[in-house]
């Protein structure tokens, strides 16, 4: 029998567990997930990097557990979005495996090597009005860190 394909955003076991892409933005209530509490997990049987995003969303109090590992057999990176109850099961099941955990770490924190970048704002006499200091990594994220003005 011939195996049907699957799209990366349909449903798997559960009606609230999905599978996602890695460069995906998670949603809850039409609203994005801004920050949360990360917790680095020990690698199991076959997955590696993994990592659990806990927070709640703010529109519907339930809370929210976003599971991302890696598997080693083809590097293939697997995000799994759980809410409400099965959420907290996940929660529950995932607290023996903790390695580190960070409180309030934000959705588009800049990951690994971080270098600075610093920009100059001309007027139309050539002059230099301002220059803003960026925060950048190697995957072409950047956050402003600082504007000084002249």
């Amino acid at each position: 029998m011939r195996k049907q394909w699957r799209e990366p955003w349909e449903s798997l076991r559960k009606k609230d567990r999905i599978t996602v892409c890695k460069t995906a933005d998670f949603f809850c209530c039409n609203k994005k997930i801004k920050s949360g509490e990360l917790w680095f997990l020990k690698d199991i049987k076959g997955y590696t990097a993994r990592k659990l995003l806990i927070t709640k969303c703010t529109k519907c109090k339930e809370t929210i557990a976003i599971l991302t590992e890696k598997r080693i057999l083809d590097d293939k990176i697997f995000s799994n979005f759980t809410k409400g109850i099965e959420a907290i099961k996940t929660i529950y099941r995932e607290r023996k495996r903790v390695v580190s955990q960070f409180p309030n770490i934000e959705a588009n924190t800049l990951w690994g090597w971080i270098y600075g970048h610093n920009t100059q704002i001309k007027n139309k006499k050539g002059e230099v009005t301002q220059i803003r200091q960026y925060a950048s990594d190697f995957k072409q994220k950047r956050s402003l860190v600082k504007k000084i003005k002249f």
